[in-house]
């Protein structure tokens, strides 16, 4: 997705070819995760606590990579992001887990 930053340069966004098949991906994963959540509830509710346990952890484990993930985007972000407090690209600057927002 955005490219590595070169020693003297500034990071800038750039597409590449196989960004919609990646952020599919990303997609399917996150509503596959949600589908089975649901269904193991619906089927047994006392899996709750531990479903929760899974899901919590996953999120933390996702918030390291995306503390990872910040760059020098001086150009900015993609058409429909915006340049959060904590350096990330976001639609939004809401405050999710694990992110410091600006508004």
């Amino acid at each position: 997705m955005a490219k590595k930053k070169t020693k003297g340069k500034a990071n800038v966004w750039a597409p590449q070819p196989n960004d919609a098949i990646r952020l599919a991906a990303i997609r399917w994963f996150a509503l596959e995760m949600e589908r089975m959540a649901i269904e193991i509830y619906a089927t047994d509710q006392s899996q709750f606590t531990a479903m929760e346990r899974v899901l919590r952890q996953t999120l933390k484990k996702m918030g390291k990579i995306h503390r990872r993930a910040h760059m020098d985007l001086t150009d900015g972000c993609p058409d429909g992001y915006i340049l959060c407090k904590d350096n990330t690209c976001a639609p939004m600057c809401d405050g999710g887990i694990g992110a410091n927002s600006d508004a």
